[in-house]
């Protein structure tokens, strides 16, 4: 947050943030039960809740409430959430290439992530993705770089680094 006057707003990065778990939150606000997580921001230690769900069409994940859940994440463990913003009528593409990128990098793939395909705008998708450390978090960003997912872009894709608070399920 920074500070101007006694009035605190919120940097882009932190907007873009809880606009996407703002609509998360929409998106998932009829099931019972969710996993969520606790992140914060890197930047400035501001504490973001962020559900974590694959149940609806708008949302693929890793996370399917039986082989893995954000019950798995640990205190402290780097992550990254990313706005991506698709070339015109491309969003679904961008979406196959991006999970195509998560299922097959054996070496430096997130152990955890998320794809939420954005309610406000046609052609935006946001990813969060949890690694095991920072090495293979920086390794995986900088190889995935490709030529193949710039086509898909309209632009550079925006990142805030995000570190895991605390994972769980939340209550009904």
């Amino acid at each position: 947050m920074k500070s101007t006057g006694t009035i605190a707003t919120q940097t882009e990065p932190d907007e873009q943030l809880l606009v996407a778990t703002d609509t998360i939150r929409q998106l998932t606000k009829p099931m019972p039960r969710l996993d969520w997580v606790w992140l914060t921001v890197d930047e400035n230690d501001q504490l973001v809740e962020m559900p974590i769900s694959s149940t609806t069409a708008m949302i693929e994940s890793s996370f399917d409430g039986t082989t893995q859940s954000a019950w798995d994440l640990e205190m402290d463990q780097p992550a990254m959430f990313l706005k991506l913003k698709a070339e015109y009528g491309h969003r679904e593409d961008l979406l196959a290439a991006l999970t195509e990128m998560y299922v097959s990098d054996a070496d430096d793939q997130p152990v955890g992530w998320m794809i939420c395909r954005s309610t406000e705008e046609a052609d935006t998708v946001w990813a969060l993705e949890f690694y095991q450390d920072e090495r293979s978090m920086q390794r995986h960003f900088k190889r995935h770089l490709t030529k193949r997912l710039f086509d898909l872009l309209a632009k550079m894709p925006e990142k805030v680094n995000v570190h895991v608070a605390l994972s769980g399920f939340e209550m009904a």
